[in-house]
Order: C-alpha cells, then structure tokens, then sequence
C-alpha cells in the first residue's frame, strides 16, 4: 500500500511580498544545534537552496524543498526569517 502524501501549502516563500529584498530573504528551521537554511534562488524561481548547519548549500526544485520544508517542519524545527 502507498502512503500519499499531501502537498505542502502554505511554504513561507509562497507569499506574496512586494519587497525588493524579497529574493534575499532566507528561511531557517532550527531544532536543537539543527539549522537548516531555505533561500530562493534568485536566477530561476523554481529552485530553491537548502543549507544544513554550515554545510555545502544545495540547490533543489521548488517542489522538491516544499516536502522537505514541510517534513522538517512536522518534525518540530522552529522557522526563523532572516534578510
């Protein structure tokens, strides 16, 4: 049997914000010594960077960080925005 799971709405980078340091905005989750770092990428819009601790930032498909914004999310980890 296959788990299905919903599609992640309400991911902060989802709004609308008509601000010009709107692409520089970063999204932190954080649990205990935990930081994980979401930033949109500002050449094409349907990446986004992920960063672990002070590890190598990775860029992947939107639809890719949204499940792992959400997952990390209902795990516990507590959003931080940065600009």
């Amino acid at each position: 049997m296959t788990i299905l799971e919903k599609y992640p709405e309400d991911i902060p980078w989802d709004l609308n914000i008509n601000h010009s340091n709107y692409k520089t905005i970063r999204w932190m989750l954080t649990k205990s010594d935990n930081v994980y770092t979401f930033t949109r990428s500002r050449l094409n819009d349907k990446y986004v960077y992920i960063q672990k601790n002070d590890g190598k930032r990775e860029a992947f498909k939107e639809y890719e960080a949204r499940f792992t914004y959400q997952r990390l999310f209902d795990e516990g980890y507590s959003l931080a925005a940065v600009s």
